[in-house]
């Protein structure tokens, strides 16, 4: 059978014993996914590419220890956020990219259609996106992993490791958090 066609718990078995292609197919499958949680928690791109080529170097080299008590994304999910916190942690001044300022880091923006309709909502996705960061933490991590990530209530609690009334109390005070941090855009 082809790695593609393989489910986790047997890619995770063979990578165990040594098979790379096997664990290249586990990259596949869960790298989008790692990335979409990360670039809430860390705000530049190239910290996030780091934190998750880190992360997936982690997960292979302490794979012995999975044990597919939980989802294989949850453990690997561990791992990036941990790998990203050490990296906040580590970076000191924060830095800017050079292409932003000069404007090329502009949103892709399909000129052929409604200009005006695209930059609204680039300009939308940038505030959100501020709401976001603003959330404390724990609100942030549960609202990126459920409505982001597009994980389950049970998925969230599993990651965060609470109870899954902790994580949906989480995810609900953080989605009217956010709500109250864009409320204002309603106004404009």
């Amino acid at each position: 059978m082809a790695p593609a066609e393989q489910p986790d718990a047997e890619l995770v078995r063979l990578a165990q014993e040594g098979d790379v292609e096997a664990y290249a197919e586990i990259v596949r499958r869960h790298e989008r996914q790692l990335r979409i949680v990360l670039l809430r928690i860390l705000d530049d791109a190239r910290d996030v590419e780091e934190a998750v080529q880190d992360a997936f170097v982690q997960a292979w080299r302490n794979l012995d220890r999975y044990r597919g008590e939980a989802a294989l994304f949850t453990w690997l999910y561990r791992i990036g956020v941990n790998t990203a916190l050490a990296q906040r942690r580590r970076k000191r001044l924060a830095t800017v990219d050079i292409a932003v300022l000069e404007g090329r880091d502009a949103p892709n923006v399909d000129r052929g259609h409604d200009p005006e309709a695209a930059a609204e909502a680039a300009d939308l996705r940038g505030r959100v996106l501020v709401a976001l960061a603003e959330l404390p933490f724990e609100f942030r991590e549960a609202v990126v992993l459920r409505d982001l990530a597009g994980l389950t209530n049970a998925e969230v609690a599993e990651a965060l490791g609470v109870s899954i009334a902790a994580a949906k109390s989480r995810i609900h005070r953080g989605r009217l958090q956010l709500r109250d941090r864009l409320e204002p855009l309603d106004h404009d």
